[in-house]
This record gives structure tokens, sequence and C-alpha cells, in this order.
């Protein structure tokens, strides 16, 4: 092994080692420490509007509740979905060859025994398809680019609620 080799993987294992020992606690921890298996547990999904809306609740209940709700939820996520097409790539006869997708989804998660409001934010993505000459074939590519969107919005939004509720855990236990 080359000096700079073993150099490297003393830096390393220092890394490893300070992060053990300044409380770092991954998310996405196995056994019942995890934000999955305790707090996420315990929010309750209502419904979002349109067809759009219900693939992302499906997306964000998979995410969320990998193992399921608990008994009696304590938290309320509430989503809000905006859509807006916008046509590019326009050929000399004017008609659009490809198209982006602009999605945003608004979230608040609130307390069920008072109604208070812990944590809002808001997610974005564009996502693009090509239209193509089969009607058939660009509705299929406009579903992907839909679905793709739902599963990166999901992916944030259940990011963004896991570390609110891994920051904020000591002072939600308070109020528990």
């Amino acid at each position: 092994m080359s000096l700079s080799r073993k150099i490297m993987s003393l830096v390393t294992l220092t890394i490893l080692i300070s992060l053990t020992g300044c409380g770092f606690e991954p998310i996405y921890n196995a056994g019942t420490s995890s934000v999955f298996e305790s707090d996420m547990r315990e929010i309750e999904i209502s419904p979002i509007k349109n067809r759009i809306g219900q693939q992302l609740r499906n997306e964000l209940e998979q995410r969320i509740l990998p193992k399921g709700r608990a008994r009696f939820s304590k938290y309320i996520l509430n989503v809000t979905l905006s859509k807006s097409k916008q046509g590019l790539a326009v050929k000399k006869s004017e008609i659009a060859t490809r198209a982006n997708l602009h999605f945003r989804a608004s979230y608040q998660i609130t307390r069920k025994i008072d109604s208070a409001v812990l944590t809002s934010g808001s997610s974005r993505i564009v996502t693009s398809y090509n239209i193509l000459t089969k009607p058939f074939a660009t509705l299929m590519a406009e579903k992907d680019a839909i679905k793709r969107a739902t599963q990166e919005i999901s992916a944030d939004i259940t990011t963004k609620i896991a570390t609110f509720f891994k920051l904020n855990r000591d002072k939600l236990a308070a109020v528990k």
C-alpha cells in the first residue's frame, strides 16, 4: 500500500471516529430510535386533490409509513399540489416537440390535539418529456414524467419532515 493511500485511510478513519463522538446519528437509523419507528408512524396523510395528488399521497405513504401507521395518529400532513405545463423546443411550424411539467407541493404538519402548525414547507420539481407524433406515445411519456415527479417530490418532503422530527425530538416529547 502506498504512503498516500495509508494517509487517506488514516484521515477517513479519524473522520469516522470523530463523527461517532459528536452525536451524529443518521435519520434512517435501524432500531426503535429511528424517526421512522416513532414520530413518523404517528402521521396521518390527508387526501390530496386530483389523480396526481392521489399518486403523490401513495408515494408519501410508502416513504413515510413503510411499516404502517400507528394505531392513533398525533399529526396530520396536509399537502397541496399544483402543476403547469410549458412547451419547449418549438419547430418552425410552431409545434412543440418537448414539454416541461412544473410541480409545486406545499406541505404542513399540524398536531391533532391543538391544531398547532409544527412545520411547513414546499418542494418544487421540473420534469420534461418528448411530444411525439403518436398521441398515445406522448400520453405515456407524460405519465412517466408525472410518476418521476411524484417520486422526487415525495422523497424531498419525506426528507424534510424526517429532519424536522429528528431535530425537534426533545421538544415534541415534552408536549406528548
